[in-house]
């Protein structure tokens, strides 16, 4: 059965985009994250050659930028709506985003609680844990 996830856009682009979870759309999205990461490392090798260390900013700016670019893509929207996709709520879009990218390919977006490690916590986990070595107690004699 096909996985739908809908961005409701009716206010500001005048209709409601479902997306099915299509080969297309599951390249679109995997392609759209890889190029969402290696923009994040460009961030980082940038700062390295500054001797210095990234700033959370520049993080929050690539991530914003490439879920606009991503969703414009996987919608097939022209300029103008893509322009009106930042008259959007950044969350509404964000999320939408997250849920295509969790659905369609098991994949996490990057967001800022995951770089600074604050609100993780409250994400699910779904790794495995690994099982505790048990100590063993050793007689000196």
């Amino acid at each position: 059965m096909s996985k739908v996830v809908t961005l409701n856009a009716k206010d500001v682009l005048g209709k409601d985009y479902p997306v099915i979870d299509s080969f297309e759309n599951v390249k679109k999205t995997s392609k759209g994250l890889i190029a969402m990461l290696n923009a994040m490392d460009e961030v980082e090798t940038k700062a390295k050659e500054e001797k210095r260390d990234p700033l959370l900013p520049e993080y929050a700016l690539v991530i914003d930028e490439y879920i606009i670019k991503n969703v414009a893509k996987l919608l097939n929207l022209g300029t103008e709506d893509t322009k009106k996709l930042n008259e959007m709520s950044r969350s509404d879009v964000a999320e939408f985003y997250e849920k295509v990218a969790e659905e369609f390919c098991q994949m996490r977006v990057p967001s800022m609680g995951a770089i600074t490690g604050v609100g993780e916590e409250d994400k699910e986990d779904n790794s495995v844990e690994q099982p505790k070595e048990k100590l063993k107690t050793v007689d000196p004699k």
